[in-house]
């Protein structure tokens, strides 16, 4: 049996185990998801220590966004039970679409605040209206939430501006404004489908418990309800604040320059943390004191609706931790090789990775960027592809068959308070819905766009412009790292010396001189060289310059400097200052990147790291975190740049390795050209 097929079998037996024993043992799920997480990761050949690290990892870097982000949006949703805010929200959409219709008003709601937002943003934000008109309505609390969820999920993983889409457009080429139309095409019948359609059908079959202790606090008892509700338009400005500030960000990243204040100080206000945080403040007012609701009241609020937040908090964590040790397994890589061995179509091709890698590791943005990047190279040699149907193909095949593995499962199970079975009956089931629905409007889509004639670039390719970062390999001047071979360079045959031709030979380390470390380099099973993909490798990234002084890029210096955004960061440090990488001496000062910064990048989706010399990691660390937070996340680091030519700013950068099978790295050439526009 081949090393992918045992890993398949490994990750397929890890999903089936935590069903049984969450659903048929009673398992606590935090308990269970430790439990497989460290069995498949030992399985797997991962080293001990490697498997626990991977875990926290990831816990860590779920809990890092999604923990604030339910805190928040908890919060704000108990203020607008208790002012009753969500009561007269649900009750005008009651009023204007009726009992029996509101299900698909909660649909579109979700489909339109979903754009600028994350799916676990847009789920806080609304899920206090699921609770409220399910209670006023006497409907099923299944019949309002799919909808909902439905909505959300359609937009987060089809719709560019959101992360995942836009990487997706970024790797295929596609036109933004064209992909925005045809997901709007595709992705309100989609939603239709898996949301109001599917719910009607499925709500009666789903007996819920008549106690929920998260709706006890988001409906609203009644109890504190003042006698007055709120205006609609002031409680729907308030529900709609983080929605707005993340529009204006959005557009501000379209239409202002990088280098801008305007839209740093936009982009901070309009992040989906401190969006949420604004909009909290601003109900403090809008709901609490207009509403005369006193200061201990209000902390009250904030502090009752946390508690219920707790379990499912642990939950997702434990969610995020096991999607890690899948992915660090090899998991991923080996879905990805199973995959190129196949000649489908292209739409069907990424549809086909993107659910694989969705069902193996449980998240949306890991399988649409993962396969983005297997299938653009596929794509591009495909004569009359349409790309923008590539990324909706991607993006429906993205978000199939969500179960124990994604922390979106054990977000809508404990906010529903369902069970496991129930949750695999709704939520999965919805979500493999607007997978197979997606791809078949995709398809049907294809029919009618895939003959317009596309418009091609006019323009010439040439070395214009190019500015060539690669360090010179010379023995004599090109400094190696402490401990890795020597270079070597000679002649085998030599014109002057009298020979009919000339014949060189090198000797020297794969990490001589300007080079790129793959994951292979410091990760269990990670990619080797000859299998990174060329999309982080082309394409736009951003120059930065670090003060000579400092020698640790972490996360305060980097956060000082106009990173976000930016694809690809290169780092211009002391070492470029000083000519470091022209000199023969080995200095154990460089300037490298702290893991906490390198955590900030990973989470950021940074697609390439590079820095100006032959390592990025502090000299003598304890252990090589930097490299496996960056590698583990597959993001490729380009060292030993000679950045003298450049100055900090925006650029596009081609850098490609030696095609070296089955080792971690390999000597590069890499060229930047000054970006002028879009």
């Amino acid at each position: 049996m081949s090393p992918n097929t045992q890993l398949l079998l490994l990750a397929f037996g890890a999903v089936v185990a935590l069903i049984v024993l969450i659903a048929r043992f009673k398992l606590h799920p935090f308990v269970a998801l430790i439990a497989v997480s460290l069995v498949l990761g030992i399985t797997a050949g991962m080293p001990l220590g490697g498997v626990v690290t991977a875990f926290t990892d990831g816990v860590g870097t779920v809990l890092g966004f999604i923990a604030i982000v339910v805190a928040l949006g908890t919060m704000l949703g108990k203020i607008m039970a208790e002012s009753g805010g969500a009561t007269r929200i649900a009750t005008t959409l009651i009023t204007l679409f009726g009992e029996q219709r509101v299900h698909w008003a909660i649909m579109f709601v979700a489909f339109i605040v979903g754009i600028p937002v994350f799916f676990q943003v847009g789920f806080v934000l609304l899920i206090p209206l699921v609770f409220t008109i399910a209670r006023r309505s006497g409907l099923s609390l299944v019949k309002i939430g799919i909808p909902l969820v439905a909505g959300l999920s359609v937009v987060h993983g089809m719709v560019p501006p959101h992360p995942a889409a836009m990487l997706a457009v970024g790797a295929y080429h596609a036109d933004v404004g064209r992909t925005i139309a045809y997901a709007l095409l595709v992705g309100l019948p989609t939603a239709a489908l898996a949301g109001p359609i599917f719910a009607s059908w499925i709500a009666p079959r789903i007996a819920l418990p008549a106690e929920s202790p998260i709706a006890a606090q988001l409906a609203g008892g009644g109890g504190g309800v003042p006698r007055d509700m709120p205006g609609f338009g002031i409680t729907l400005f308030t529900v709609l604040l983080p929605v707005i500030l993340m529009l204006c960000a959005t557009t501000a990243d379209i239409a202002l320059d990088a280098a801008s204040t305007l839209r740093s100080g936009v982009d901070f206000v309009g992040g989906p943390i401190v969006a949420l945080l604004v909009a909290l403040l601003f109900s403090f007012w809008s709901l609490g004191y207009r509403q005369h609701f006193t200061r201990d009241q209000i902390l009250k609020f904030a502090n009752d609706c946390l508690g219920p937040t707790a379990a499912i908090l642990l939950v997702i964590g434990a969610g995020g931790g096991f999607n890690r040790v899948l992915l660090e397994s090899g998991v991923g890589r080996a879905i990805a090789e199973v995959a190129l061995g196949s000649h489908a179509s292209p739409l069907l091709l990424a549809w086909t990775v993107a659910a694989l890698i969705r069902v193996a590791t449980g998240s949306a943005t890991v399988a649409m960027t993962t396969a983005a990047g297997i299938v653009a190279p596929i794509a591009l040699a495909t004569p009359g592809t349409p790309t923008e149907l590539l990324v909706l193909a991607t993006g429906a095949g993205s978000l199939v068959l969500s179960h124990v593995n994604d922390s979106g499962f054990w977000l809508i199970k404990e906010f529903f308070n369902m069970t496991v079975p129930q949750t695999l009956k709704t939520w999965t089931v919805a979500e493999t819905i607007i997978g197979v629905a997606g791809l078949g409007f995709t398809l049907l889509l294809s029919l009618v766009v895939g003959c317009a004639p596309r418009e091609r670039g006019a323009s010439e390719l040439s070395a214009q412009g190019w500015i060539d970062v690669t360090a010179t390999l010379d023995p004599a001047k090109t400094p190696v790292y402490e401990g890795d071979a020597p270079m070597k360079f000679d002649f085998l045959k030599d014109m002057r010396k009298g020979d009919i031709l000339t014949l060189s030979v090198y000797s020297l380390g794969a990490h001589s001189g300007t080079h790129i470390d793959a994951p292979m380099h410091f990760v269990a099973n990670g990619a080797p060289i000859d299998q990174v993909g060329l999309d982080p490798l082309i394409g736009a990234a951003r120059v930065i310059d670090i003060p000579d002084s400092v020698r640790a890029i972490d996360s305060g210096e980097l956060n000082r400097h106009d990173w976000r955004g930016a694809k690809r960061v290169l780092f211009r440090t002391r070492s470029t200052l000083r000519g470091w990488m022209d000199s023969a001496e080995f200095h154990r000062d460089f300037a490298y990147i702290a893991p906490d910064a390198a955590q900030l990048l990973a989470d950021a989706g940074v697609l390439l790291v590079g820095v100006d010399y032959i390592s990025a990691e502090q000299f003598g660390a304890a252990a090589p975190r930097t490299h496996q937070i960056l590698l583990g996340r597959g993001i490729p680091i380009v060292e030993g740049l000679d950045l003298r030519p450049v100055q900090a700013g925006d650029y596009n950068v081609i850098v490609l390795p030696l095609k070296v099978r089955g080792h971690e790295a390999a000597p590069a050439r890499a060229i930047l050209r000054k970006r002028t526009g879009n």
